[in-house]
């Protein structure tokens, strides 16, 4: 079975500080945002919220003390982590006089670090679908030398999908980070949402985030940011954009707004344009306004689109 989360309360922002040596940063401050707990038995952790020097929400961070096996092998983990305030894993830290260990208590390397903040960024992980007793091989055992007992190896199948030794702290990690734990977070940046955390989400690096905020934006509201959907429409992913090309109402009130949206066109993926052109072809009103505009930028688009341009040019009676 994997790990759950079972929450004890989500709790309104408290005057609790996190502590001068656990602060991500000197202008950052975080504050108590909820409560949660590991598994049944686990002691209750407390996630922070945190906010910058201009008192924005900026995202969250946990310290994490927890068993991650069932034998002497493997040490606590004790380890702060971060999530963007979408509940998108972020980043991970160790605290002084505890650093992560391996299998026998050998100490993590640089390379196991950087590896371990990968998995845990990997939400299609192969560790999404394992249970844990699938994380090692039992008919091949190994002896540690620090205690006297065994564990079972690695399959060959998950070692890209775990640090090597780490097994058990990969597994238990990514559950935490990737879990229902983000469900929480997120239903708390909703407790606190506002335009600047909106602002924030949108112009992150990460496409989840943008869509989560893009999410929560009203069919005015892509008119009224229409600078800042086109600056997300050149700089995002084919999902992100599509979403907003589906969603931006067209034609704009602002017939200016109309020709600085079709002059994006060109920096577009191949996937956007086609989602772009099935947009404006879905009605006499939009096909009027903006196929003349993108008939100008022809060498833009492949043989389907300029097919499916001059298809509907000529249902609805537009000259070229």
């Amino acid at each position: 079975m994997n790990p759950k989360i079972w929450w004890l309360f989500v709790g309104l922002l408290t005057s609790q500080s996190v502590s001068p040596e656990n602060s991500p940063g000197n202008n950052i401050h975080c504050r108590k945002a909820f409560v949660f707990k590991q598994d049944k038995s686990a002691e209750p952790d407390t996630m922070m919220l945190c906010r910058d020097s201009f008192q924005l929400p900026e995202g969250y961070q946990t310290v994490v003390n927890m068993e991650v096996c069932d034998d002497t092998l493997c040490a606590r983990l004790i380890l702060k982590l971060s999530w963007d305030l979408a509940g998108n894993y972020s980043g991970l830290d160790t605290l002084p006089g505890n650093p992560l260990t391996k299998f026998d208590h050998g100490k993590f390397t640089g390379e196991d670090y950087r590896k371990l903040d990968q998995i845990l960024k990997d939400k299609n992980s192969a560790l999404r679908v394992l249970e844990k007793e699938d994380l090692v091989d039992q008919s091949i055992r190994m002896k540690a030398t620090t205690v006297d007992a065994f564990t079972g190896a690695t399959p060959a199948t998950i070692k890209k999908s775990v640090v090597e030794g780490a097994v058990y702290t990969s597994y238990s990690l990514w559950h935490l980070v990737n879990g229902i734990l983000c469900d929480s977070i997120r239903a708390f940046t909703l407790s606190v949402y506002s335009d600047a955390v909106s602002e924030r989400l949108l112009m992150s690096g990460n496409y989840e985030s943008q869509l989560f905020a893009l999410k929560q934006m009203k069919a005015p509201d892509f008119e009224e940011r229409a600078d800042l959907m086109f600056l997300i429409l050149q700089k995002s992913n084919p999902l992100v954009r599509a979403y907003i090309l589906n969603k931006i109402p067209l034609p704009f009130r602002f017939p200016e707004r109309n020709p600085e949206l079709v002059k994006l066109y060109p920096v577009l993926d191949s996937y956007s344009k086609s989602v772009f052109i099935s947009r404006i072809i879905s009605s006499k009103t939009t096909a009027e306004t903006f196929i003349p505009l993108l008939m100008q930028m022809e060498k833009f688009s492949d043989q389907k689109q300029v097919q499916k341009l001059n298809e509907a040019a000529g249902k609805f009676g537009i000259q070229k």
